[in-house]
């Protein structure tokens, strides 16, 4: 059975692997433009809202922060071969990182 467009995406069937991971690379790069949109407009609602109920930064501050755990890293690498295997660029590198004739080859594209 051949593959099926997507509802809303456009037709990608006909692109090289070069053409889908460059759209891949400007994807991400949308996603985090909109990612970064967001949380400023969250920002903004917090400090209105604190305004309003004049709670002081301590108050806020406590109920949010309850640990100092840091987020992954964002990907810099993907395995060609697997796109869900992906690396920071941090810690051990993966086999297939190293093992790569060209490791750069592998930087997704924007990262």
């Amino acid at each position: 059975m051949p593959d099926k467009p997507e509802k809303n995406l456009p037709d990608m069937r006909g692109a090289s692997l070069e053409e889908l991971q460059q759209m891949q690379g400007r994807l991400s790069k949308f996603i985090d433009r909109r990612l970064e949109v967001r949380k400023q407009e969250a920002l903004d609602q917090i400090k209105h809202l604190a305004r309003e109920y004049d709670l002081s930064y301590e108050e806020v501050v406590s109920t949010i922060r309850t640990s100092t755990r840091r987020g992954k890293a964002p990907a810099i690498y993907r395995n060609p071969d697997n796109i869900r295997q992906t690396w920071s660029g941090k810690g051990d590198a993966p086999d297939w990182y190293k093992n790569h004739p060209d490791p750069e080859k592998l930087r997704i594209p924007g990262a």
